[in-house]
């Protein structure tokens, strides 16, 4: 095989591959996820999600995929997990697990805990708990989210 040869890489993505895509994501998440447009983040974005893409090729057992790829592949896992979970806010089902939750999302407890401020404005003010406050910190909320979600996670056995 010559340098200059394309490989077409698999169609979808395996979930060893997801699994090696979060656990990079996870590194980088502090500039991935950074919230700032300005072009010097812009930049940084870039040449950080090329290093997670040369990073992501060195592995054994994937397919080789560029960092655009692999950029829209996080997208697409962090909107299904943003669906769910709104869908989780939505049914309020404590006891009994939607057919939407119960289908698996690889690492959806993980993916959830990179994006703790983005995930705070899904959730709405539960009526049941007296103690809620509007003010309340994000982590705090996110914490106690993450619970009852890795509670459903146990319970459903998806995981």
């Amino acid at each position: 095989m010559q340098n200059n040869e394309i490989i077409k890489p698999a169609k979808y993505f395996s979930e060893l591959e997801k699994s090696i895509l979060l656990a990079l994501v996870e590194k980088y998440k502090y500039v991935l996820e950074c919230k700032k447009s300005d072009a010097r983040t812009i930049a940084l974005k870039q040449r950080t999600w090329q290093a997670l893409a040369h990073e992501y090729n060195s592995q054994p057992s994937v397919s080789l995929r560029d960092f655009k790829q692999l950029k829209k592949c996080w997208e697409n896992i962090k909107a299904r997990t943003k669906k769910i979970m709104a869908h989780e806010r939505r049914e309020k089902v404590k006891r009994s697990v939607s057919p939407l939750l119960s289908t698996h999302v690889l690492g959806k407890e993980k993916i959830a805990s990179m994006l703790p401020e983005q995930l705070y404005f899904l959730q709405s003010p539960p009526e049941e708990e007296p103690e809620y406050h509007p003010d309340a910190s994000a982590q705090v909320f996110f914490q106690e989210r993450k619970r009852s979600l890795e509670l459903s996670i146990i319970l459903s056995g998806t995981w």
